[in-house]
């Protein structure tokens, strides 16, 4: 073989080593169920699902007061790198209702990803606050305009709203996953206030990204490729000898 082509081929191949493409990653699944009220059942039914519910209703026609969460996937969603990505919709349904009440509620979250086929599970904990408010005036944030049309609207406090982070190691690379926490109008959600007889949104978000373990750098790669001329030339020394 011809040694300049030899050396030709070894420079390709270090630095085909040297960067990967692009990882093809999936998130396969997303699950939330509540972990924890308080208070517990029966005053909060539907603990160990996605939906928790309590309260009297207190109108004709009217329903029980709740959270749900509801996750993204499946069926499975192609996530890019850099990007956040939605991994599921918590919803406030806010009625008005007598007591018992929701004091404070855990919500725990499992997410499902295939970073180049390889399988990955994370769990996330959120805990949430919620002060339900009594329909009857003063209301305690009515300086926010027409948020009390149906009575005096409830807070949800976002208590604990940091998810899980974890790094997996897939073919000489170092993917960081962060799930985010919820957002709620564009921003890391503290707080929100829902009108009577209305539901309100917050959004679970994450991003993944990714650093090689190890890659050449340039200088190595040209040291590495003088050191193989060297070779070729001293055998062609001896050779002539």
């Amino acid at each position: 073989m011809n040694k300049k082509l030899l050396i030709a081929s070894a420079a390709v191949a270090l630095f085909a080593a040297g960067s990967a493409q692009a990882a093809v990653i999936q998130l396969t699944g997303v699950s939330g169920i509540w972990t924890a009220t308080n208070p517990v059942s029966p005053a909060v039914s539907g603990g160990g699902t996605n939906e928790i519910r309590w309260g009297t209703p207190a109108i004709f026609g009217g329903q029980q007061s709740g959270y749900r969460f509801d996750g993204s996937a499946p069926p499975a969603v192609n996530v890019n790198e850099n990007v956040d990505f939605n991994l599921g919709t918590f919803t406030h349904y806010n009625w008005p209702i007598f007591e018992p009440s929701l004091n404070t509620a855990q919500l725990t979250v499992e997410t499902n990803l295939t970073i180049d086929g390889m399988a990955e599970t994370i769990y996330s904990v959120f805990e949430f606050e919620h002060w339900e408010t009594p329909n009857a005036g003063p209301c305690p944030n009515n300086s926010i305009p027409g948020l009390n049309a149906n009575g005096c609207g409830d807070r949800v406090t976002f208590a604990l709203n940091v998810g899980a982070s974890d790094s997996f190691l897939i073919d000489g690379v170092n993917y960081f996953v962060d799930i985010s926490g919820f957002f709620y109008n564009g921003a890391l959600a503290s707080e929100f206030w829902t009108k009577e007889q209305n539901d309100n949104d917050a959004t679970l978000k994450g991003v993944i990204t990714s650093r090689p373990v190890s890659v050449p750098e340039p200088s190595t790669l040209a040291l590495l490729g003088l050191g193989l001329v060297g070779l070729v030339a001293r055998r062609r020394a001896k050779q002539s000898v």
